[in-house]
C-alpha cells in the first residue's frame, strides 16, 4: 500500500508543480474514529474567536458539521468543494481549514497542496484537518504528506473534532 501511496503523491505533486517533505506522525483511537497527526503548531487563539473553513460536498454533513461549528467559533465559511476552498482561502484569513478529501471538481488533497502554496507568502501555516470515508485507502498517508495536520476518519463524534480543532488552534 505505501508504495501505492508514493505513486499516487508522486503524480499529483508532478501534476501542481509542487514539492514536499515526509512528516513524522503517529496514530491514535479517540471513540471510534482514527486520528493521524502532525506536531501542532498551535497559535493559542480562543476557539470562540476563530475563524474556520470548512471543505465538505455532502450537504448533510457539511449542515451537520457547520451547526456545530456555529456554536463554538466566531465565523465559519463553506466550500463545496476544493476549488472554492482555494479561492476562498487566497481572500480570507482563517484559524483552521476542515477538509474533506474526496470531492468533485477538486479533491482535498489538491486543495490542500495549492492552499499550502498560497501560504508560502504568508508567515503563519494554518492547520488542516483532512476528514473521509474511504479508511481504507492510502489518503492518510498521503494527506500527512502533503502538509495536513490531521486526519480523522468519518463517522467522527463532534466531541472528536473539537478536541482537534482546540489542539491546533
Amino acid at each position: 500500500m505505501e508504495k501505492t501511496a508514493n505513486k499516487k503523491l508522486s503524480e499529483l505533486l508532478e501534476r501542481i508543480g509542487i514539492e514536499t517533505k515526509k512528516k513524522i506522525f503517529w496514530e491514535e483511537t479517540i471513540d471510534s474514529s482514527v486520528v493521524v497527526k502532525t506536531h501542532p503548531n498551535k497559535r493559542n487563539i480562543p476557539i470562540k474567536e476563530a475563524k474556520v473553513l470548512l471543505v465538505e460536498d455532502q450537504p448533510s454533513n457539511r449542515k451537520t458539521i457547520e451547526v456545530f461549528l456555529k456554536q463554538k467559533v466566531a465565523k465559519v465559511d463553506i466550500a463545496e468543494n476544493g476549488k472554492q476552498a482555494v479561492e476562498l482561502f487566497a481572500k480570507e484569513q482563517y484559524d483552521i481549514v476542515l477538509m474533506d478529501l474526496q470531492m468533485p471538481i477538486m479533491g482535498g488533497i489538491e486543495a490542500s497542496l495549492r492552499i499550502r502554496k498560497i501560504e508560502e507568502d504568508r508567515d503563519f501555516s494554518i492547520p488542516i484537518i483532512a476528514f473521509t470515508a474511504n479508511f481504507y485507502s492510502d489518503d492518510k498517508e498521503i494527506s500527512i504528506e502533503v502538509g495536513m495536520n490531521a486526519y480523522l476518519s468519518k463517522p467522527f463524534q463532534s466531541k472528536t473534532l473539537f478536541a482537534l480543532m482546540q489542539e491546533y488552534i
